[in-house]
């Protein structure tokens, strides 16, 4: 696969739009941003859970938040993990439904906060805000169904591999350089489905092979193409 088709590839199972608001005019992202308000979270705060309306759409300014669910084993399952840029809260408040997951942070986060009702309000009268939330609706679907028949199939070796590299595609700013993926073991084990000490056991395999470097819980990524090579990506189908 050329470059350009390993980066499509990989973002079937992650979404990461352009900000909303580089789809509205400026006027009204000027109004928007007058009604909101900053919010300064540590680490392991809970933002809001399953079956609660958030109270605000809420932006990422600085760290990263973790959307998961519950399973019925009373275990964590992540879905996504969300950066600098991005939004959560929107489903709830475009559906009018209670939250399906639950959000926390994963890092100290700074967040900017527009409450509901104007948020709503901003819907109502907004064409260009509304096709900017039905667009993310429509994309998040779309990866959310990749992610979960795709990684269901997958032996765990290759969920590993296929993981990683999604990560370092979604979260490295500096493609010319080589990222360092930083999630606890528990964390990047939710993500992809498996125990932590499974994860662990994959990822000394990684590192024996000379495909990643480990120092602490921080991964670096040497050799793609062999990382490529174990994810096996192509002998699979998605939507």
């Amino acid at each position: 696969m050329t470059h350009a088709q390993k980066k499509a590839e990989l973002r079937k199972y992650f979404f990461k739009p352009p900000p909303f608001w580089e789809s509205i005019p400026a006027s009204l992202w000027a109004e928007i941003q007058a009604m909101s308000k900053p919010l300064s979270c540590p680490k392991k705060t809970l933002i809001y859970s399953e079956g609660h309306y958030p109270r605000s759409l809420y932006i990422i300014r600085k760290g990263r938040v973790k959307v998961y669910i519950i399973n019925n084993e009373g275990a964590e399952q992540i879905i996504y993990f969300l950066g600098k840029d991005e939004v959560f809260g929107h489903r709830s408040i475009v559906c009018d439904e209670p939250s399906p997951v639950y959000i926390e942070t994963i890092d100290d986060c700074v967040l900017d906060c527009i409450p509901r009702y104007h948020f709503e309000r901003f819907l109502s009268e907004s064409p260009d805000l509304n096709a900017a939330f039905l667009y993310y609706l429509g994309h998040e679907f779309r990866v959310f169904v990749n992610k979960i028949s795709v990684f269901a199939q997958k032996p765990v070796q290759e969920r590993v591999a296929l993981a990683l590299l999604v990560l370092n595609e979604k979260f490295n700013e500096h493609p010319q350089y080589v990222m360092v993926l930083n999630f606890t073991r528990e964390d990047l084990a939710s993500y992809v489905g498996t125990a932590t000490e499974n994860l662990i056991r994959q990822l000394k395999a990684l590192k024996e092979a000379r495909a990643v470097i480990i120092r602490g819980r921080k991964i670096s990524l040497e050799e793609t193409d062999l990382l490529w090579e174990r994810a096996k990506v192509l002998l699979y189908q998605s939507i």
